[in-house]
C-alpha cells in the first residue's frame, strides 16, 4: 500500500514557495507515518512540520503517492534515486532535479526546469512542462544526462537544453530552441517543433512528426525510411503515448547541422508534415 500525502485545504502556505525535495521515497521510506508528520518542510524562509500541510495516511513505503495543487512546490522528487512518486495534481518547477533513479508521475502540468540534470530514471508528465525541460542545473556545462522525460502536452522554449544523453518525448507543440547546444542524446516532438530547433546542436537526433521549420545551418541530407526510429515508438507506444499515423513507414528528410559548430547533429523530419 502506498504511502498517501493530501494536501489540507488550510495548509499554511499562502503565496511562499515551497521546496519540496523531501517528499519522495529516498526520504520518506521506511518511516512510520507519525515520523513522517514531524518532518521538517522548508515554506518560504521558514520550516513548517510536513503534517501541518499534509493528511498523512500509511507508512513509509517506497510507493508515495501526494494528492492537491502543488504548484508552489519546487523540486519534487528532486534527487530521487528508486522507488515512485505520483502527484495527483500541478508540481511547481525543477521537478525531478537531479534525478538519478525510480519512476516521477505527475499527472498536470510541471513547471520550468523539469527534470534539470537528470542522470537516470522516468520523468512521466501528464500535462504541460515549462522552459528549460531538462536543462543543466546553473552554471553547468551539461543537461540532462540518462533518463527519459515524457510530456503528454507541449513543452516552452528550450527543450533539452545542451542535453547530454537520454530520451525526451513531447507529444505536443515544442517552444522555441528545442534541442538548443545538444551533444547528444533523442528528442522527439510530435507537434510542431518551435523555431530555432537544434541550434548550435553537435551531436544527437531530434525528430520532428508535426510541422517544423529548420534553420539554414542545417544542410539537406536527402530524404529516406529510418528502421531505428521503430525501437523507440515500440518504447512510446508500450507508454501508452498515441503516435501520429504514418510514422512508422514515413519517409524522413535527414538535416545535418548546425554546421557553424560541430554539425554531426541531425533532424529527422517526417516529410508528409513539412
Amino acid at each position: 500500500m502506498p504511502t498517501r500525502l493530501r494536501l489540507r485545504s488550510g495548509a499554511p502556505i499562502g503565496t511562499l514557495p515551497v521546496d519540496a525535495e523531501r517528499l519522495g521515497p529516498d526520504s520518506l521510506a521506511g518511516r512510520a507515518r507519525r515520523e513522517i508528520e514531524g518532518m521538517p518542510i522548508l515554506v518560504g524562509n521558514r520550516s513548517e512540520r510536513l503534517g501541518d500541510l499534509f493528511e498523512v495516511g500509511g507508512d513509509g513505503t517506497d510507493s508515495i503517492e501526494v494528492e492537491g495543487d502543488l504548484s508552489r512546490f519546487a523540486r519534487l522528487g528532486a534527487g530521487m534515486t528508486r522507488g515512485s512518486l505520483t502527484i495527483r495534481g500541478s508540481a511547481g518547477a525543477r521537478a525531478g532535479s537531479g534525478m538519478r533513479g525510480g519512476v516521477l508521475r505527475i499527472e498536470g502540468s510541471a513547471g520550468d526546469y523539469a527534470g534539470e540534470a537528470m542522470t537516470g530514471g522516468l520523468l512521466r508528465i501528464g500535462g504541460a512542462a515549462g522552459d528549460h525541460l531538462g536543462a543543466p542545473w546553473p552554471g553547468a556545462r551539461h543537461g540532462m544526462n540518462r533518463g527519459a522525460i515524457l510530456v503528454g502536452g507541449s513543452a516552452g522554449e528550450m527543450a533539452g537544453f545542451r542535453m547530454r544523453r537520454g530520451t525526451i518525448v513531447v507529444c505536443g507543440d515544442a517552444g522555441a530552441a528545442a534541442g538548443c547546444g545538444m551533444l547528444a542524446g533523442s528528442i522527439f516532438v510530435l507537434g510542431r517543433l518551435g523555431a530555432g530547433a537544434g541550434a548550435l546542436m553537435r551531436r544527437g537526433t531530434l525528430v520532428a512528426l508535426g510541422p517544423h521549420q529548420v534553420l539554414p545551418v542545417f544542410l539537406d541530407a536527402g530524404s529516406g525510411r529510418f528502421p531505428f526510429l521503430n525501437l523507440y515508438y515500440e518504447r512510446i507506444e508500450a507508454a501508452g503515448l498515441r503516435l501520429p499515423e504514418g510514422v512508422r513507414a514515413g519517409r524522413y528528410r535527414r538535416y545535418v547541422g548546425d554546421i557553424s559548430d560541430l554539425g554531426h547533429g541531425e533532424i529527422l523530419a517526417l516529410e508528409e508534415n513539412a
